[in-house]
């Protein structure tokens, strides 16, 4: 089966570390089918420009606009997809076109399917739902419409299918849920201990991650007396915010900026800490946390989203709240108790779900039913 993928975030040569986590769910498949990714997107800057080079697509078209309205960004949107479609290389015989993140690039989802003529399946990994787009627009009914149209829809936890549901109202398209795939050759546990006291963060900081809380909880860690460390890896919008409470809180010693991590670098940081800290007001599943599990690394983590559905006790320490008071009193309690923790059972309990080979024969399987489906409606 050769499967085009459409996608509106992958790494490229503007951000080489964008979502990851959509490159692996797409290579994932590769040892199943043949792989297509087109990197289709328009998105908003200070002025036009058209960036073409592949840095891991096999086509990549990234549009950039000073214009602010969603109509026009939509209908930007829909031309780029409906031109790279008749310029396409017509020797591939797609038996599936795989939409990956459906806003703005499916915004007309029905002309694209008429004008495509194959089984369309979307992909979503966006938190951005349950907030409702944080907007009171008219626009916000052009997005749910995207639902409406019966396209199979693949999530990658329960909690974001629910929020996309509850978002766009009936009628639901069929839903199928597949976890984050995770390389499980690299993040795997090593014969080495953990550190007591060091405990390490990754992530693109931005909303909804709440690195400054994580920042604020090793300071008041410290002045309990615990010999708590952190070291955070990662860029984004939050690195100032980062550095100013490292300055107000006076954790110049003990918190460190590693910047971007390779994964054989985050994996190696993973081994190596107390646990891995992710402090989120939201999150779809977190692929972070499920890595550092595999590497044997036990996660405390906020108790939210799609993060609800596999951390429990004995793999870590589920946080309740977003405080620095609930943070601190959860390291705290669990410090001695994390020590103890198995690598070998929190790498076993995790792996069935987001290895990479069990993720590709759960997605193909969805897959291959849109494309049968397709052939008997025909």
């Amino acid at each position: 089966m050769h499967v085009l993928h459409i996608v509106g975030w992958y790494p490229n040569h503007l951000k080489p570390f964008e979502t990851p986590f959509i490159e692996r769910h797409v290579r994932a498949l590769d040892p199943l089918c043949t792989n297509t990714v087109w990197h289709l997107d328009v998105r908003q800057g200070d002025r036009w420009s058209l960036h073409r080079r592949s840095l891991k697509a096999d086509r990549t078209l990234i549009l950039t606009t000073p214009l602010r309205r969603w109509l026009l960004v939509e209908l930007m949107a829909t031309g780029l997809i409906l031109w790279a479609w008749l310029t396409r290389d017509r020797r591939l015989r797609h038996a599936v076109v795989n939409f990956h993140i459906a806003y703005p690039n499916c915004a007309r989802l029905g002309l694209l399917r008429r004008v495509i003529g194959l089984p369309l399946v979307v992909t979503e990994h966006w938190s951005i739902y349950r907030l409702g787009f944080k907007s009171g627009a008219k626009g916000l009914d052009r997005i749910r419409r995207i639902f409406h149209l019966g396209v199979p829809l693949i999530t990658v936890s329960r909690a974001l299918a629910d929020d996309i549901l509850t978002f766009a109202g009936p009628p639901h398209p069929p839903v199928h849920v597949v976890a984050n795939a995770v390389d499980t050759a690299l993040f795997s546990p090593a014969p080495l201990e953990r550190e007591p006291g060091r405990f390490f963060a990754i992530a693109t900081w931005r909303h909804p991650k709440r690195p400054v809380l994580l920042v604020e909880a090793i300071a008041l860690l410290r002045a309990r007396g615990r010999d708590a460390r952190l070291r955070i890896a990662g860029g984004g919008a939050d690195l100032p915010a980062i550095r100013e409470a490292i300055a107000r809180t006076g954790m110049h010693e003990h918190v460190t900026l590693i910047g971007q991590a390779t994964p054989e670098a985050a994996a190696a940081e993973m081994r190596r800490s107390h646990a891995l800290l992710h402090a989120s007001d939201y999150e779809t599943f977190s692929a972070v946390c499920a890595e550092a599990l595999c590497c044997g690394t036990p996660v405390v983590a906020s108790h939210v989203g799609g993060i609800r559905e596999y951390l429990t006790p004995a793999l870590g320490s589920p946080v309740p709240e977003n405080s620095v008071e609930a943070w601190t009193e959860a390291i705290d309690r669990d410090w001695d108790r994390l020590l103890t923790l198995d690598p070998a059972v929190l790498a076993a309990a995790i792996r069935p779900v987001v290895d990479a080979r069990s993720v590709a024969e759960r997605y193909m399987a969805v897959l291959r039913s849109v494309a049968a489906a397709n052939a008997i409606a025909r």
